[in-house]
């Protein structure tokens, strides 16, 4: 739920920068995938934001209708405590091969190995047994998750650290050449190599102001607040620009040089997306609370229903 191969993305960005900045900082900025409780098939390129809070999403796919609303499909759970499609753990033999460890360094290498299983038991740990059906259950959701990469991210540190400040210069660039190659061999995750790190400050601002965007026409569409309701939709949304801009003055201006503050930079990063949905909650709260029971179930299944009407009410 909510970011699917994220650990994948922070460990990417945290070692090759300049070719896998785009998963992690663009994240957030199209409505391309709903990664709510009636998922569609999986495509690593998409992405999702807060929006899927309100179970929103400006596309469908068939297969949101062949999912039953109370399970979570096994795609999603693979996806959710993943690193990418076809990836089960991190490179580690390949950071191997690359750096060629001595001495201690062998000892390092097996420390981050060790540390990046426990970061992903750490991320497993925060995906749904059962789709949260309610938009508070949802935001509820994205923050655990958020939390456990968090989390995951402080395991990750001291043996990364550790590792990298024992390599001499000759294998650092082997390192870095890592990112390079699957540039090369077609890998690449829509980077334009180090070029397109220049637009990370941009890719971050467009992630916070879409991170707590609200679909609000089609809110009043469905739940067609009255009176206190229409005045309570009006603070959350005000209460989610506001969040918007919070979030969006924790943006890094460039690229940190060493893998660890890059870690430090997303662990930042992570931190302020937490607060956003925590300053967003009671707001959130307060209008779900004003509904009526009617209502209600028309606001949590309101992505379902806009599924029905873009695939022709199927």
């Amino acid at each position: 739920m909510f970011w699917p191969f994220l650990l994948g993305d922070v460990f990417s960005y945290a070692l090759w920068p300049y070719y896998y900045y785009y998963p992690f900082w663009s994240y957030g900025t199209a409505y391309d995938y709903d990664y709510g409780p009636y998922v569609p098939a999986y495509s690593y390129y998409g992405y999702s934001d807060l929006s899927n809070v309100y179970g929103y999403t400006g596309t469908t796919g068939d297969s949101r209708n062949n999912t039953h609303a109370n399970q979570v499909p096994p795609e999603v759970t693979q996806s959710c405590g993943g690193f990418a499609p076809g990836v089960t753990s991190f490179p580690i033999d390949r950071i191997r091969q690359a750096i060629l460890p001595t001495g201690e360094q062998v000892t390092f290498l097996d420390d981050l190995a060790t540390a990046s299983s426990k970061a992903s038991a750490v991320l497993n740990a925060s995906c749904p047994n059962q789709p949260p059906l309610t938009p508070l259950a949802r935001l509820d959701a994205v923050e655990r998750r958020l939390e456990a990469t968090i989390r995951a991210i402080e395991v990750v540190r001291p043996a990364l650290a550790t590792l990298y400040d024992s390599l001499n210069n000759e294998q650092r660039q082997r390192l870095d050449a890592i990112g390079a190659e699957d540039i090369g061999h077609g890998r690449e995750t829509a980077a334009n190599g180090p070029s397109g790190a220049a637009n990370l400050a941009s890719l971050c601002s467009d992630q916070a102001t879409n991170f707590t965007r609200l679909p609000m026409q089609r809110i009043e569409e469905v739940v067609k607040p009255t009176g206190q309701q229409q005045g309570a939709l009006e603070k959350l949304k005000q209460t989610s620009e506001n969040a918007a801009d919070e979030l969006r003055a924790s943006c890094p201006t460039q690229t940190a040089e060493a893998p660890v503050a890059r870690l430090d930079e997303m662990h930042n990063r992570l931190g302020a997306m937490v607060q956003a949905a925590k300053n967003v909650r009671p707001t959130l709260a307060t209008f779900y609370a004003s509904l009526s029971d009617e209502q209600k179930a028309q606001f949590n299944i309101m992505g379902q229903q806009n599924a029905g009407d873009a695939n022709g009410g199927r």
